[in-house]
């Protein structure tokens, strides 16, 4: 035994070297294949990040759900709302209704047309925007409580509002990280200096100051996003203006929510009656966006109300779609809702449309403020009509089921946060380039500019939000719901 050990302690060092010879040799060529490996993989993964969604993609049947046309509205809206920051900064047209005197009158434009004009409204789509987020919130609450499931229905109700503010915040602040980011690094500086000495002819928009010192720029961006934070203010944060609607959109969504739970136990009947109740008494207060989320209430009521009728009923709601007559009724009522979403904000009460209605409403001694409001809320009713002749005919659905809305409507949140930088940082500097070159003194060189910087803004919006709905949209509904499930019973 001690030969044998004595033999085994002679030959442990030359083996050992042997062993450790062998095991570089052999990691040595397994670590390079895995070095390409990771290499490739991390390029490709960089790469399928970065390409869109839509590129390369078998064609699949898409899943439509009674409420998609939901998304495509949203969608729409979205992108005609960055339309309308887009074209705002070089005309003042779009101010003007159609055949008004107002603004040395030759308001003739086309595009000034009721209901054409929609599709650079901004106040008419964020009115959309509001009713939309009232159904979209009420729909399964809603449901629950005609079912008398009262358990799920607060379990449901809790995790809305638990999740609402993640749901909101956590994308616009990963976007507002990239706005300060972009500003220290000095993209930023020649769209301050455009808003200085405003080259264009339409509005201005007010941009944040950059300053000399980055610690001094981040201290005031972080000033400026705890304003934001704050639930119980209402700002225009300066580093993206279009941001004002996330503070009421989660303010307008708790008085939802506690509307919903305050009237989940009445009679349906008598919800509904004080659901339009208190939409009326929001309009008379001039709290008319909160009425427009308590609209959305309401039709979430009557969409499930229709789905119950054609579950019990099918043979008459089949018949109901071949008789016309309802569907005359619902057109005029999309045609009213239309129509009055494209009130004019300045010269309603000289566009052709518009005149008696604005004589029914005020008359012409009144104060400029009170027109205004008077103005939006029409809009705010308008879009009401316009979203309830939706619920009613499903065959005024169609257009916001095609696979653009429908793509649209996924990326919706997204464009809407992004698009304002990109505006300042690509759009306006591509217009200036553009007239540099191809001048800007006839009609056709001054909109083809424009045309052109929008085209490849927003070939940049649609990519960039198509990046973030998939890393950064997604994972925070998925982080919220996360959370929810590990901190609570």
């Amino acid at each position: 035994m001690a030969i044998a050990n004595d033999i085994n302690l002679d030959k442990a060092p030359l083996l050992q070297a042997e062993q450790e010879k062998k095991q570089e040799i052999s990691l040595s060529k397994v670590w390079k294949p895995l070095e390409a490996i990771a290499s490739k993989t991390c390029r490709r993964s960089i790469i399928t990040t970065l390409k869109p969604s839509f590129f390369g993609q078998s064609p699949k049947p898409r899943k439509v759900h009674p409420t998609s046309w939901l998304d495509g509205v949203r969608g729409y809206a979205s992108f005609f709302v960055f339309l309308f920051h887009f074209q705002h900064c070089f005309n003042f047209r779009w101010l003007v209704g159609y055949g008004s005197e107002d603004r040395g009158g030759n308001n003739y434009g086309f595009t000034q047309l009721p209901i054409v004009r929609l599709t650079y409204a901004g106040q008419a789509n964020v009115a959309i925007f509001w009713v939309l987020s009232g159904i979209s919130l009420s729909l399964k609450p809603i449901q629950l409580a005609r079912s008398k499931s009262w358990g799920s229905f607060f379990d449901t109700l809790f995790s809305s509002i638990f999740r609402r503010g993640m749901r909101l915040y956590i994308p616009v602040f990963f976007v507002q990280f990239c706005v300060i980011l972009a500003t220290c690094l000095g993209f930023y500086n020649y769209a301050w200096e455009l808003t200085q000495d405003w080259p264009f002819e339409g509005v201005n928009e007010a941009q944040f100051e950059v300053f000399d010192s980055n610690m001094q720029q981040i201290q005031d961006w972080l000033g400026v996003m705890a304003e934001l934070l704050n639930p119980f203010t209402n700002t225009f944060p300066k580093y993206d203006l279009h941001l004002w609607t996330i503070q009421r959109e989660f303010q307008y969504s708790i008085v939802l929510f506690a509307t919903l739970a305050g009237f989940s136990k009445l009679r349906p009947r008598i919800r509904v009656t004080l659901t339009a109740a208190f939409f009326a008494y929001c309009m008379k207060v001039n709290q008319g966006d909160i009425a427009l989320f308590i609209a959305g209430m309401g039709l979430a009521e009557f969409l499930q109300i229709r789905a119950e009728n054609a579950e019990r009923l099918p043979s008459i709601e089949k018949s109901s779609e071949e008789n016309h007559s309802p569907t005359v009724f619902w057109g005029v009522l999309l045609y009213i809702g239309l129509h009055l979403l494209s009130w004019p904000y300045e010269g309603a009460e000289t566009s052709p449309g518009y005149i008696a209605l604005s004589n029914a409403f005020t008359d012409f001694s009144s104060e400029e403020d009170q027109r205004q409001i008077i103005g939006d809320q029409c809009r705010r009713m308008g879009a009401a009509v316009f979203l309830f002749s939706l619920c009613g005919c499903e065959w005024f659905r169609k257009p916001f089921l095609t696979s653009t809305a429908m793509y649209l409507g996924k990326i919706s949140f997204p464009l809407y946060i992004i698009h304002g930088p990109v505006n300042h940082v690509v759009g306006h500097p591509l217009v200036e380039f553009f007239w540099g070159f191809m001048g800007n003194e006839t009609p056709f060189t001054y909109a083809f500019g424009i045309g052109l910087a929008f085209t490849i803004s927003a070939i940049i919006v649609v990519w960039l939000s198509d990046i973030m709905s998939r890393v950064v949209d997604a994972p925070s509904v998925r982080f919220g719901r996360s959370l929810q499930e590990k901190w609570s019973y």
